[in-house]
Order: structure tokens, then sequence, then C-alpha cells
């Protein structure tokens, strides 16, 4: 796919909406090198030998991208060992740094401490770090003791970009999940949350802008003239059900008292117009068939539950909590994910997204 002259890339065809590669990155080992204009600098990517897309970050090394989300400007990255406390302890910093456009979202401070197995019981432990014998936990709180005949010694704090706040303050973590980075500048989170394609406005400098952004919104005249012509109906149509309303329950008083004469109540009797048949219209179904459904990508979440969006815990359908071995499928137009079951029976009977109502664009293999 072509915008502005710029490829959008991916590392492998197998890879996610959530990995595709496009400005302000872009990635720079492909075998037909993009020009310059494509990608902002300090955005660089590159597919590493088993084609999974990479970031290297100054003064941190080398991290597996694990989705961007360019509406909200994040980027979810993962360590390539499977074992971020390690590398944090031993370089003894966080990731960020004056040299890179990327900065961590939140930074939370944890105490690592290696302790005997048998004090831990049912603590979480950090697998990559802890031996047969021995276990390493994460703590956010600092536990200072004064006993030489404590079984847990402390190796240290480190700081891990992520999600922080008060309800994780009674736990102890395995800090196994993914961090998050943010970056300020370029501002093309608006652009693509409106549709569109952010890119320089010049070459000469590098000032961003918005293009090929559809437009949206009704003018006022119209929305108004659109709330009126269904209003009146509706209406119309209260008061005809109120009126027969009332005067069925009149004629049934009436009856009941056997009496037949007026109770004292003048209701208007509206003349009843004459209506012409409606012409007989075959239902025709909105929604789209089932091989297009069946092209929008499919995940089976894994016990480590990584989402397609992070923040999206449930399914907007059913209001269930995704939950591990779940089957999710995301709309390729705008990354929204739900339960298979939930978006497939959806998108039979209507074509557009139940959360941002575009219509999905159709996938092409």
């Amino acid at each position: 796919m072509m915008i502005n002259g710029c490829m959008i890339h991916m590392c492998s065809y197998n890879d996610p909406i959530t990995r595709l590669v496009q400005f302000p990155f872009w990635i720079r080992n492909q075998e037909e090198p993009l020009p310059n204009y494509c990608g902002y600098p300090g955005f660089d990517l590159f597919c590493d030998g088993a084609n999974r897309l990479s970031i290297h970050l100054p003064n941190s090394g080398v991290f597996f991208v694990q989705a961007i989300d360019y509406v909200k400007q994040e980027l979810l990255l993962n360590d390539p060992n499977n074992c971020l406390p390690e590398r944090l302890l031993s370089h003894n910093h966080s990731i960020s740094g004056n040299c890179s456009p990327f900065v961590p979202m939140q930074e939370q401070v944890y105490w690592l401490y290696n302790c005997s197995n048998d004090y831990l019981k049912s603590l979480k432990k950090i697998e990559c770090l802890s031996g047969s014998n021995y276990a390493v936990i994460a703590n956010v709180v600092e536990v200072t003791s004064n006993n030489s005949n404590s079984k847990c010694e402390k190796l240290g704090s480190i700081r891990v970009p992520g999600e922080s706040g008060p309800e994780m303050m009674d736990y102890y973590l395995d800090l196994s999940s993914d961090i998050r980075l943010t970056w300020v500048g370029p501002e093309c989170g608006e652009c693509f949350q409106k549709g569109g394609q952010c890119g320089f406005d010049s070459n000469s400098s590098l000032e961003v802008g918005c293009f090929n952004a559809p437009r949206s919104g009704l003018a006022k005249n119209a929305i108004v003239a659109i709330a009126l012509a269904f209003a009146a109906p509706l209406a119309f149509s209260a008061f005809c059900i109120t009126y027969f309303m009332v005067r069925a329950k009149c004629d049934r008083q009436r009856t009941r008292r056997g009496d037949t004469s007026s109770i004292g109540i003048t209701l208007p009797v509206a003349p009843t117009p004459a209506v012409a048949p409606l012409p007989q219209t075959q239902a025709v179904p909105s929604g789209l068939d089932r091989s297009t459904i069946e092209s929008y990508p499919k995940v089976v979440l894994g016990e480590s539950q990584r989402l397609p969006k992070p923040d999206d815990k449930s399914c907007p359908i059913c209001l269930g909590e995704y939950l591990p071995k779940e089957a999710l499928r995301t709309l390729p137009h705008c990354g929204h994910s739900f339960h298979v079951d939930c978006i497939d029976e959806w998108l039979t009977m209507n074509a557009s997204c139940p959360v941002c109502r575009n219509s999905p664009i159709h996938h092409v293999t």
C-alpha cells in the first residue's frame, strides 16, 4: 500500500495489523530502501534474522516491537531474552535517554530481593532470575530489616516503564509484562484518529501535516432538518397512541357499567386519512459475507494475555473480560478487537464497527 509515495511495511506477512510500519516509523533494512521523507528522524526500526520487528534504543539496546498505537502514540516493547529485570539491574538505568525520542509513559520503582524458597510460599517470583534453591521477587515497597537472620537479601532497585497506581501497592510482581513508551513529537495521533495519513509538509523541514483525511459531519442546517423530519412523525404517533389508549379505556369502563352514553369526556376525533398501501420490498442484508469476515485477523490469547490493544481488556459487545485461550478478531481499518463469536454475528448483520461505527475496508490477501 502506498501513502504519499511511501510503502506501509512489515517484517512478516504473519504480523498483526498492530505491527504495520508507517510514518513516523520506517524500516531501514528493507531490500528496497525508502526515501528519507518516509520516516521521522529517530524512528528507525529493523527486522532481525527471524523477521521480528525490532528497535534499537540508545543506551538500552534492542527490543522487540510488540505493537504500535499510532492514535495514542504508544510503543509496546518486550525484551528478546524475556528477562527485563536482569537487563535493567545489570545496566542500572531505566529505558529512557536523551538521545531517544521515546520516553516512559510512567515509571514504577521496584525493589528486588533474593529469598530462600521456604520463605516465599505463595509469592510470585521472577523465573529468569530464580534458581532451584532461591527465588528473586519484586516489590513496589522497599522492605528494611535489621535482622541478620533475614531470609531475603536486597539486590537493588530498577525503574520499569508501565502503569502504576495504588492498586499495585499490595502485590509482588513477576515483571513479565511488556513495557510501554510514548513519543511527544511528531504529533500524528489526531491525524490517524481522523483516518488520515501523517507526513512531512515539505522536504525541507520537519513540520508534519495530515493528508487524505476523509471529510465527515453534516452542516448545521442539515442536522436540524433531519431532526425535524424524525421528530414530527414521532410526536404525531405519540399523540395518536395516547388518544386511542384513553378512548379504549373509556369504552371498557362504559361496557362494564352497561352504559353506552357519554361519560362526560369529549375527545377530538381526527379524520382518518387515506393511506396508500406501501410497496412490498425485499429486505437487503446490510452485513458482510462470511469470506470477508474470515479474512480479518484472528488471534488466540495465550497465558500472558497480550492483547492487540493493551487497554482493551473486555469485549465491547458482550462486555465479558478476555480470558486465556479465547479467540479474538481485529477489524483491520480501526484496530478494535472483539470475541470472534460476538463480532462475526455482528458483521453478518451490520458492516460497521460496533465501537467507532466506521465501515471496515475489505481485507485483501
